[in-house]
């Protein structure tokens, strides 16, 4: 799945935006609108948080345990198929812990920075009191969703991503 971020500056757009993406398939759990208008997202029925500081920003640090994880998984495999644990006992454990924190370690700081960098646009646009809207989709779905939000001159396309471990909102 895809993770795209579109802004628009008023809430009446997003609703319209809302009520078509769910009648393409998109559900509530793969939409979300983001405002510091809390009473607007209410009135206007949208699927959102009010903050940004109520999403759930832990992408960087869930990225870097499956990447980390995966890597100590696929040492010790090897580990046990060349039989290293005969030749030296401790040495495949060794190299598990090395490389599998060193892998952590990078891919936090990484996903950390672009984490930073994402937030801090989305709170740009939410400062100038747009809505930030937040679109999980299929790669079928995708070409769909860009050309029906091309249609919408109010909304503007910011960013995408993968939406593993991405950031905002669970």
């Amino acid at each position: 799945m895809k993770r795209l971020y579109y802004v628009t500056q008023d809430l009446d757009d997003a609703e319209m935006i809302s009520g078509e993406v769910h009648r393409n398939g998109i559900d509530d759990h793969h939409f979300f609108v983001i405002c510091r208008d809390e009473k607007g997202i209410k009135t206007h029925h949208l699927h959102g948080s009010d903050t940004l500081e109520k999403t759930n920003i832990i992408a960087s640090g869930s990225r870097a345990y499956q990447v980390g994880g995966g890597l100590a998984i696929g040492i010790m495999a090897l580990a046990l198929l060349n039989h290293l644990f005969a030749v030296v006992p401790s040495l495949p454990i060794f190299l598990l812990i090395i490389i599998a924190a060193m892998a952590t370690i990078i891919v936090k700081i990484a996903g950390s920075s672009f984490d930073s960098y994402l937030m801090e646009r989305l709170n740009q646009h939410l400062d100038l009191g747009e809505a930030v809207i937040v679109i999980d989709v299929d790669r079928n779905q995708l070409h769909k969703v860009e050309a029906m939000l091309e249609l919408h001159p109010k909304a503007k396309f910011i960013a995408d991503c993968s939406n593993i471990g991405a950031a905002i909102p669970e």
